[in-house]
């Protein structure tokens, strides 16, 4: 025992010379006592690329030792706040600096505080992000247009976006023709502006700041400008008359008129406009009338003044035989496609009693008037292939006028249809009815006499031909999409279930399915994009060369095809081509026998092609997804 006593002595009395040896400052204990921050522990760990961002209340957490003894934060020299403090915690957020609102990162500098307050013990570069919530435009195009030329504005959080100035003429949000947070289209407003080339301003208000859209490129503006125009004392033009102006940006003009009157425009070109005095125009007493001679330009109609007072002898002279100027296809252009409206530009048209495709007669849309009229290409025609056909005028008593030739498709063409899944976002394209070439909303569905129109496309598939009635004999097809989180985007028709059709609502939220237990079109899709058979179908789809629809060589089976990263026969995909067909009665009175369809069965068939950007961001997987695409439709098959 005497010998630990002594043992124990010894080795406090070498512990105290230790501690002794240390000196005054006994830097040793105080390193006990000082904060120490592990820069790895930093949370979150920043970096300049920005792959890992932090942000203005961002709560940053590092890790250390004694970290209750930390005084303070700051972060560029202002003070943060600290939300939790422990030995071995320390948690702060990042406090309001004043920077400048940028795609890029910040370097900051983070600075930890010991208990003095004053000595820094953690001194670290640090990397912030500021994102832009500001609007902000960072491109617009194009740089240069008239009245009614849509202009896009690019950048972001342009939802915030109140109005638009071209130079002084403002467009207001609710005019806009499209917003979203990358993008605003707005077409040139009507307004006062200078003749001929100007240059406008662009800006754009959001809250109480103001954009310069074009900075010191600014927004080229053609319009119509005609050089002094006038008569020589005593002259006047007669009936009949064509008149050649000048000026600059003429070929931006739509149409001219002497006083009420339309004229008739022959050659619009830049320089040069030439226009003719219909021999339509009433006599007047005296018969030599002056009137306001106007030219029309833009979107809306601008009108500009060519000559407040133009003489005209309104003698009438010669026949009202109608002469043709041009055609124009609904579409643009010289092809004609199927039950497409033809606008017919000409002289003494409003004589007009209809007009003869290949020798069936076309269908006349209202009433002509002197320099125009319309009519609708005939499904009578019996050709299969496009081709050149006649084209003749039927006026005063139907007598007939040749009006030429045009290319006439035997085939239905419809561009630009979108549909949309069963979100009340999309009510106003919810169904889409190949027979009649367009989209309905759900409260139009509702609307209808569905009965009559669509057979039981809304009810339960009635297989007893005793129970249908003549307009139920052939029911209308109607495609519309479903889509669910699940991911399923599905392209459906209402055969034989209203189930999907009890998804979509009209606006006062009622769902659209109507009772009737009448009989329903059987709808079958297949993907053409994947089978061999239609490779020359699928390429003159895509080449926009399509001359006849060549009948059902491949026979489709699936009844409601899904959307695909990677599209087979049953599925669908951006910028595929979906054959579609629908069942003649014959076949949906057979279906007890569970009959399959053959190429004889189909009553019309058609092609969907998707556009290459046609399905929705949404999609799949959205109730808020749309498609859109062109169709190809064919004429009535085994009447």
């Amino acid at each position: 025992m005497k010998r630990i006593t002594k043992y124990l002595t010894l080795l406090l009395a070498g512990s105290l010379a230790a501690l002794t040896a240390c000196g005054p400052e006994q830097s040793e204990v105080d390193a006990q006592h000082t904060p120490s921050i592990n820069s790895t522990t930093l949370s979150p760990m920043t970096d300049e690329s920005g792959s890992v961002r932090a942000y203005i209340g961002t709560e940053v957490s590092a890790g250390g030792f004694n970290l209750d003894l930390v005084s303070h934060v700051t972060v560029d020299g202002v003070e943060a706040e600290i939300t939790e403090q422990t030995i071995k915690t320390l948690k702060f957020k990042i406090p309001a600096l004043d920077l400048a609102q940028q795609d890029a990162t910040y370097q900051v500098w983070i600075d930890v505080y010991d208990a003095d307050g004053e000595s820094v013990i953690f001194h670290y570069p640090y990397y912030l992000t500021v994102p832009v919530t500001d609007a902000l435009i960072t491109a617009y195009a194009p740089a240069e247009g008239t009245v009614g030329t849509e202009v896009t504005l690019t950048g972001r959080n342009l939802e915030q976006i109140t109005r638009v100035h071209f130079g002084k003429v403002t467009v207001e949000a609710a005019g806009f023709a499209s917003v979203s947070a990358e993008e605003i289209k707005v077409a040139v407003p009507a307004g006062e502006y200078a003749a001929g080339d100007s240059e406008l301003a662009i800006t754009a208000e959001w809250g109480t700041a103001t954009i310069d859209v074009t900075g010191e490129t600014l927004f080229t503006l053609h319009t119509p400008k005609f050089d002094a125009a006038s008569q020589e004392e005593g002259e006047q033009n007669v009936l009949g008359d064509e008149v050649t102006f000048k000026g600059q940006n003429l070929d931006l003009v739509s149409g001219m008129k002497w006083g009420e009157y339309d004229l008739i425009v022959m050659t619009a070109e830049a320089g040069t406009i030439t226009v003719k005095f219909p021999t339509s125009i009433a006599a007047a007493d005296p018969v030599v009338a002056e009137a306001e001679l106007t030219a029309q330009w833009g979107t809306p109609a601008q009108t500009t003044t060519v000559a407040l007072a133009w003489r005209l002898d309104t003698t009438p002279v010669g026949p009202a035989k109608p002469e043709l100027i041009s055609m124009t296809a609904q579409d643009g252009g010289d092809k004609f496609y199927l039950g497409k409206t033809v606008t017919v530009k000409g002289e003494n048209l409003a004589s007009i009693e209809g007009f003869k495709v290949d020798g069936v007669a076309a269908t006349l849309v209202g009433e002509p008037t002197d320099v125009e009229a319309q009519f609708i290409v005939p499904d009578g025609v019996t050709f299969t292939e496009a081709k050149e056909v006649s084209v003749k005028a039927l006026y005063n008593g139907s007598n007939e006028v040749d009006f030429g030739t045009a290319m006439v498709y035997p085939f239905y063409y419809f561009t630009n249809i979108t549909i949309g899944a069963q979100d009340e976002t999309n009510r106003d394209k919810a169904f889409f009815v190949p027979d009649w070439g367009r989209v309905i909303s759900t409260d139009e569905w509702k609307d209808l006499d569905t009965k009559a129109i669509l057979g039981a496309g809304i009810g339960k598939n009635t297989i007893d031909p005793n129970k249908m009635t003549e307009e139920e004999y052939y029911a209308q097809p109607v495609y519309f999409l479903t889509g669910f989180s699940g991911g399923s985007l599905t392209l459906q028709s209402p055969a034989n279930s209203s189930s999907m059709l009890s998804n979509f609502t009209t606006s006062s939220g009622h769902d659209i399915v109507n009772s009737g237990t009448y009989g329903c079109s059987v709808c079958y899709f297949r993907n053409a994009s994947q089978e061999s058979k239609l490779a020359d179908v699928v390429a003159a789809i895509q080449a926009g060369t399509m001359q006849s629809m060549p009948g059902v060589t491949v026979v489709p089976s699936a009844a409601s095809p899904k959307y695909a990263a990677e599209p087979s026969t049953s599925t669908f995909g951006q910028g595929q081509i979906i054959l579609v067909a629908y069942t003649t009665y014959d076949f949906s009175c057979d279906q007890t026998s569970n009959k399959k369809p053959t190429a004889d069965d189909f009553y019309r068939y058609g092609y969907i092609c998707i556009h290459e950007d046609g399905i929705s961001e949404e999609a799949p997987g959205s109730e808020a997804s749309t498609i859109t695409f062109d169709f190809y439709w064919s004429k009535p098959l085994n009447e």
